[in-house]
């Protein structure tokens, strides 16, 4: 069986290579896109931190007449909105979304608008976003969506604190283990981890699958061509499950929401944590502290090919939305994703960009580090709640949460997944 949202890979220094080599052949034969006539005001629906306001207010300048009516939610309540929204047949004219199994309900169920290839070439698509980017946003072969940005995730570490304790940044699992160990005896807790919706615990749960399974039996795992109930995922959540032991996380993380894990570093109470480049402008930058002083790694799982976790996100656009607030609503994804202006607001609106030939700035340290990996050959591989079906995301979640709380052990956590699998199976034969 094969699911239509798993995405192996392309090597990242792919889409860093594409980045670089922008196709001015078709541009100026492009056709224009469609400006609606009139006072127009389209809903945007994305997660609050995300620096749409700057693209606002270019698109606005440039429009007059078109107006964005912009909604915040956080991570969970994004997800929420959109799952109430669709059954509810009334959703918003444009809405950020991430990609896999996330968005496939919305793309199966026939609430996001098709990109043909007409309305791809008409709004510039094809030649405005990286091939790569574009293939990580395709299900079942369509576009449903223009990717905005690529993000990877990885261990960060705060250098004030390793400098203090005299560490050095983990190039191999076992050094990753040691520098725990060492900062648990310093009284720092070693990774910060909000549990809370359990997505951020899978991040490091992922992890030691990338680590103990390798590359290609973690894509065979999300393929269901591999059973969870193996020697390898066991030994995994054996990991996560030590790791609980042992303290290397926050006391308590398993209910403290994710938005409260990154003040632990910044607060000096932690040394680590797995996230993305967003925190650089989002939590960093705005918090007026030093972005070099927190530094990403590649999470070192001691595998070739070297691969972290990574996604694209995007913006999609609902099939039933009158027509000038959705041609607005694709109008305003185009803009934000032309060159000219991408690289314009690169420094404000975040990055790894999506946009061909647009790259971090220098003064972001952070995102330029990570651009510097992708193009020098480290890949992605998808999290697990992108990479499965949601219904295997929740019994995924159920069995990790339950290994962290002691009512299930490894091997029973394992099983409970891959039972899950097979019902899944056997349901969508």
């Amino acid at each position: 069986m094969k699911l239509p949202y798993l995405r192996l890979l392309l090597p990242a220094a792919t889409f860093i290579a594409m980045a670089c080599s922008a196709s001015t052949g078709t541009a100026q034969d492009a056709a224009k896109p469609p400006i609606p006539s009139g006072n127009v005001t389209f809903s945007l629906w994305t997660i609050a931190g995300q620096p749409f306001q700057v693209m606002i207010d270019d698109f606005q300048k440039t429009y007059p007449n078109l107006k964005v009516k912009w909604t915040k939610y956080s991570t969970d309540e994004m997800k929420q909105a959109v799952r109430v929204a669709s059954a509810a047949g009334k959703m918003s004219d444009t809405w950020f979304n991430w990609g896999g199994s996330l968005a496939a309900p919305y793309e199966d169920g026939g609430h996001a608008l098709e990109l043909t290839s007409q309305l791809i070439a008409l709004y510039g698509v094809d030649k405005n976003i990286v091939p790569a980017a574009l293939d990580l946003a395709r299900h079942n072969g369509k576009l449903y969506g223009i990717p905005i940005w690529v993000r990877p995730m990885t261990i960060f570490y705060k250098k004030s604190i390793f400098d203090k304790y005299g560490l050095t940044a983990p190039q191999t699992f076992d050094e990753l283990e040691k520098v725990c160990q060492a900062l648990k005896s310093k009284g720092i807790i070693p990774v910060a981890c909000g549990g809370k919706f359990s997505w951020m615990t899978m991040r490091t749960t992922d992890f030691f699958v990338e680590h103990f399974a390798g590359p290609e039996m973690h894509d065979k795992l999300f393929a269901l061509e591999a059973s969870y109930n193996s020697p390898e995922v066991i030994k995994a959540f054996a990991k996560l499950k030590e790791w609980v032991t042992k303290g290397y996380f926050n006391d308590g993380f398993i209910s403290l929401d994710p938005a409260q894990a990154l003040p632990l570093l910044q607060q000096d109470k932690a040394a680590m944590i797995f996230q993305g480049p967003w925190i650089e402008d989002q939590n960093i930058i705005a918090s007026h502290e030093d972005p070099s002083n927190y530094v990403p790694i590649i999470a070192p799982a001691d595998q070739k090919p070297v691969r972290v976790s990574g996604f694209q996100e995007q913006l999609q656009f609902w099939t039933k939305a009158k027509p000038d607030e959705q041609k607005a609503a694709l109008l305003f994804a185009s803009f934000i994703t032309t060159p000219e202006i991408a690289k314009r607001h690169i420094a404000d609106f975040g990055s790894p960009s999506s946009v061909v030939g647009v790259l971090p700035p220098e003064n972001r340290p952070i995102a330029s580090q990570m651009a510097k990996w992708l193009q020098g050959g480290v890949g992605l591989y998808l999290p697990t709640d992108q990479a499965l079906p949601q219904e295997l995301v929740n019994a995924f979640f159920q069995a990790q949460d339950s290994l962290v709380l002691g009512t299930l052990t490894p091997e029973a956590a394992c099983a409970q997944i891959q039972k899950a699998v097979e019902e899944y199976k056997s349901a969508h034969k």
